[in-house]
């Protein structure tokens, strides 16, 4: 299981989302209330990897690559906010919920291209060819090349939120999805370049563990 983080974290990305929620218009009340709202769903029982620790690591990830930028922070807060393996829309619907919230307060140029944004985080879709996609599907992908032992805490994490899958039928839809990955670049920034050949191999050793099971 991948950790969430401790309450000093969550303090600090609560205060953050506040923050980031009053920059782009919301009185403290509103933003208060969104945080709170966009916390209890990542804290939703069948999350074992799309829950707040994702979203820290992605803000990690951002300050990293592109400090800063609204937009990207706006995506990353919001596009798990609905998160169900039952379900084939999440990130519509995830853009939805985020323009539902924020309608009122936010700029309509900013909510339009942060819900681009989100929707660029489906990979069955082309990606979109912009520097600001490429970057957030770059965040959103940047586990696949974690260490050996955090990349096994992942799929471990990932099998556990589609439990309601059978085995075979779940390691043949993975393989699918996984083997997917390597049929192009993974990575698309310069930032996120040199770690391509980890993400390659960490596929790579999943692949294999899928097929001899």
């Amino acid at each position: 299981m991948i950790a969430r983080p401790d309450t000093i974290l969550s303090n600090y990305m609560q205060k953050r989302l506040i923050s980031w929620c009053q920059e782009q218009g919301a009185g403290i009340g509103a933003a208060a209330s969104l945080a709170d709202e966009l916390f209890e769903r990542h804290e939703e029982p069948h999350r074992f990897y799309h829950h707040l620790g994702h979203i820290a690591s992605s803000l990690a990830e951002l300050d990293l690559h592109a400090r800063n930028h609204a937009l990207l922070e706006g995506a990353i807060w919001f596009h798990d906010v609905i998160y169900d393996p039952t379900r084939n829309d999440n990130e519509t619907a995830s853009i939805r919920w985020f323009l539902e919230k924020t309608t009122g307060w936010i700029d309509r140029s900013a909510g339009e291209r942060i819900s681009r944004l989100i929707q660029a985080t489906d990979f069955r879709q082309a990606p979109e060819d912009s520097p600001e996609a490429a970057l957030m599907v770059d965040i959103d992908l940047a586990i696949l090349s974690a260490g050996a032992e955090e990349y096994e805490a992942y799929a471990r994490a990932i099998r556990l939120e589609y439990r309601h899958v059978a085995d075979e039928a779940f390691r043949e839809g993975r393989a699918k999805v996984m083997a997917h990955f390597l049929s192009g670049p993974i990575y698309r920034t310069i930032g996120f370049l040199p770690r391509e050949e980890r993400a390659r191999q960490n596929i790579t050793h999943e692949l294999a563990r899928l097929a001899n099971r």
